[in-house]
């Protein structure tokens, strides 16, 4: 199938692929990609399309091979607490299946509905509990893959032990579908939690909520997201620019709950109040408004105050104004500069030089996730990779000798 309404649906960057296909078995999948590297089409593996936008360009696009057809639930065993899926499947219908029993597979990624398994997986996505679950590669313990000649391979299985060795299934982790096209998956689950709970704070700076945040770190309380944002959770940025509210998010039986809310008080010597959950506004955030430009910053937690502040100084100088959010936990910081703002392509190359040169003083690094198509070929949106490029060029020229999957949209035009 190709054209039409199902290859606007996935351009990227401003390019449609010449033809999208959709097929309904790994077979299918791999007779595909295998009639591809025959006659040497470029491929990107797509699910549902909501995250096309973060990346390098394109250097050719000319097959949109879609698995939204592949999205059915494989086995799922409740008292090995395991599940095998289908690449093609929603998070959210998994969630919906495993929490059925009482269970789930423990990452909050954005949009949850718009992300597949094979996106999740690929991408690496996360979310607020990376704090206290970890990420997606946590869960990982099987996997399919096709490769770019059509040969699938599998690595890992159904059972939580598996052959020791190189666990192959974490290479494709954070690949962003250069290595291979993930067509199933298997995880191991856990119990859903009884009862979860979220107190907000207010701050007048970053440093006083970190202040605070570092110091929750350092006790035994055991919070499950502890995020930072000077943005209004209702939408739009804080009246006050230089506010910001600290949630602070715990999860276990009642009990453990009363007991970590009266620690935290002790500790945080300021008044909080009581949220239901952590609000959706603060998970979406890395994907949702309009945006001029957006970031991603990894940083020591450590140094996320100095480049808050930083970030506050420096940006009416330039008459623009920021919105973060921050896993202030784990040193992870998105942020956006709104479409209202409308800056020229210069005044946003200029200011994401600045931005890299902040995080490079404070130890950290930049990966541009959003930002004018045009703009991208003057500037590399991942940032330098350091000594680890070398391996990972190998390991592409290995397993996709011929550069046909996603060519040009990892780091290092890898």
């Amino acid at each position: 199938m190709s054209g039409g309404e199902n290859g606007t649906r996935f351009i990227t960057d401003g390019r449609e692929p010449k033809e999208v296909v959709f097929p309904e078995s790994v077979e299918q999948a791999a007779g595909m990609l295998y009639t591809a590297a025959e006659h040497q089409r470029a491929v990107s593996p797509v699910g549902i399309g909501a995250f096309l936008h973060i990346g390098g360009l394109l250097r050719r696009y000319d097959l949109a091979l879609c698995l939204q057809r592949m999205n059915r639930i494989l086995d799922y065993q409740p008292t090995d607490m395991t599940v095998s899926v289908e690449a093609g499947i929603s998070l959210a219908r998994l969630q919906q299946v495993l929490g059925e029993h009482n269970q789930w597979l423990p990452v909050d990624p954005p949009w949850p509905e718009r992300v597949t398994v094979g996106g999740l997986i690929a991408m690496n996505l996360s979310g607020p509990s990376r704090l206290s679950q970890g990420t997606i590669r946590d869960f990982l313990i099987g996997i399919k893959v096709i490769r770019a000649d059509g040969t699938i391979i599998k690595s890992g299985g159904r059972v939580v032990k598996n052959v020791a060795g190189y666990d192959l299934a974490k290479l494709y982790c954070g690949s962003f579908g250069t290595l291979g096209v993930i067509v199933e998956a298997t995880f191991k689950v856990r119990p859903r939690p009884e009862t979860q709970t979220v107190i907000s704070f207010p701050f007048p700076s970053a440093e006083q909520a970190m202040e605070v945040a570092l110091r929750v770190l350092g006790t035994e309380l055991q919070p499950t997201s502890l995020e930072l944002t000077n943005v209004d959770v209702g939408g739009g940025q804080r009246s006050d620019r230089s506010s910001y509210q600290l949630f602070i998010g715990f999860a276990g039986s009642a009990e453990e709950i009363t007991y970590q809310q009266g620690r935290l008080r002790e500790i945080a010597r300021v008044s909080g109040e009581r949220e239901h959950a952590l609000l959706e506004a603060i998970r979406d955030f890395p994907v949702s408004g309009e945006a001029a430009l957006r970031c991603k910053v990894s940083l020591l937690p450590s140094q996320i105050a100095a480049f808050c502040k930083a970030v506050e100084e420096e940006t009416p100088v330039r008459d623009l104004s920021v919105e973060m959010v921050v896993h202030a936990g784990n040193g992870i910081l998105y942020f956006r500069l709104p479409q209202r703002e409308n800056p020229s392509r210069e005044k946003l190359l200029s200011f994401v030089d600045w931005i890299r040169i902040l995080a490079k003083k404070l130890g950290g690094s930049v990966v541009i996730e959003t930002i004018d198509p045009a703009l991208k070929d003057r500037v590399d949106v991942w940032g330098h990779v350091g000594s680890s490029f070398p391996l990972m060029k190998r390991l592409k020229e290995t397993l996709d000798p011929q550069g046909m999957l996603n060519p040009g949209r990892f780091v290092g035009g890898i």
